[in-house]
């Protein structure tokens, strides 16, 4: 009987039952020793990643921890309480997943505030600290996430499921019932990658691809998810399906829905300044809609790579004169006008999710973003 693994949940036990009460007595004890000679161990760590020319972030990987990339970058694992405070976004220092983006550099907050070049340029204003607590909700990426499972029954008389149903789910070659098999061919199936065994208490994420994002000449330039909720597995079975638990609903969850390898999906968001000065543009949007105001999710075409971060704050921009329908094209003859802010709370290597802040007017898609260093 094949089954898959979930690499991140086999990680989260591990780091659970050895790493973390490891990590714990660390941060208890040695993390004291470690600060007591801050000055001159954070420059050995500075010195170790500038000598090496390494990335303003890392990717995290399947078996990484902050305890081996503080060794990998910074030449020295005790400098991870370090690293996590240039994290913000990672609520505990022993729970991170592969696909986390770990900022290894802390913004400079000494250059200034210019405007982006080639653009208009706004004023960057004191803004009160505050935290927010905000579902993940969706997500693009560049390339097709592995799908690991899928939802294919539940004992619920409906259609919809939510959290605290019991559903039956496979994974691998069991992600589809031999009654399913019969009735769909090969090629319209969702291919699953392998990941090993699953066992009980494994938590998978649950999406659902919703389709993909196109530039102006039609290419597809990313995929585009919505993050449903997440299960834990409770029961796994040699010759049936295995029963799973919903632990978490954002939306509403279809039988054939798909699983993925775990990741929070509860963002703690604090505003952070900006380490570069961005251009950007909004790609789309997580519920289908014309117009978008604040509260709302968007979609932006930068990242990780670009210098972006979780709690960012990019100022919304258009050109057209008031009376005309909202989303004509941009009049160059008219000055460029300030209508929104977002703020960033999830970045992949080349996109980003926002939700609207603030708006003067309706948001559309294509509408110009800047963010600027220092602010």
């Amino acid at each position: 009987m094949w089954k898959k693994r979930n690499s991140r949940n086999s990680r989260q036990q591990n780091l659970s039952h050895s790493a973390g009460k490891f990590m714990r007595l660390l941060a208890g004890g040695c993390a004291a020793v470690a600060l007591s000679g801050a000055g001159a161990s954070e420059a050995t760590a500075q010195q170790s990643l500038r000598s090496r020319s390494a990335p303003d972030y890392h990717v995290v990987k399947e078996g990484d921890t902050m305890w081996d990339v503080s060794g990998s970058y910074y030449g020295d694992t005790y400098q991870w309480p370090r690293l996590w405070s240039f994290n913000p976004h990672i609520t505990n220092p022993h729970w991170v997943y592969p696909g986390d983006i770990l900022y290894l550099k802390q913004v400079d907050r000494s250059k200034g505030t210019p405007g982006a070049t080639g653009g208009p340029v706004a004023k960057a204003e004191e803004q009160q600290a505050f935290g927010m607590h905000l579902p993940l909700g969706g997500f693009v990426t560049a390339e097709e996430l592995p799908y690991v499972g899928r939802i294919i029954g539940s004992p619920k008389e409906a259609v919809m499921l939510a959290e605290h149903d019991t559903v039956w789910v496979g994974f691998g070659e069991e992600s589809y019932t031999e009654q399913e098999k019969e009735r769909t061919k090969e090629k319209d199936r969702t291919v699953m990658a392998d990941g090993g065994a699953v066992k009980n208490g494994d938590v998978f994420a649950i999406v659902r691809r919703d389709g993909t994002i196109k530039n102006g000449d039609g290419d597809e330039i990313g995929h585009k998810y919505f993050v449903l909720g997440s299960i834990q597995v409770t029961q796994v079975s040699e010759n049936q399906a295995d029963t799973a638990l919903v632990t978490q609903s954002w939306q509403e969850i279809h039988r054939g829905d798909l699983l993925v390898p775990y990741e929070r999906q509860l963002k703690v968001v604090q505003p952070v300044q900006g380490a570069e000065d961005v251009v950007a543009r909004i790609v789309d949007s997580l519920q289908p809609a014309f117009n978008f105001g604040e509260h709302q999710y968007v979609f932006i075409n930068k990242g990780a790579e670009d210098s972006v971060r979780v709690g960012n704050r990019f100022f919304v921009y258009q050109r057209f004169e008031g009376m005309d329908r909202p989303g004509a094209e941009a009049d160059e003859a008219i000055p460029w006008q300030r209508v929104g802010q977002v703020l960033v709370l999830d970045v992949r290597e080349r996109y980003a999710t926002a939700v609207i802040t603030d708006s003067s007017r309706e948001i559309l898609i294509g509408d110009r973003l800047e963010m600027y260093r220092g602010h």
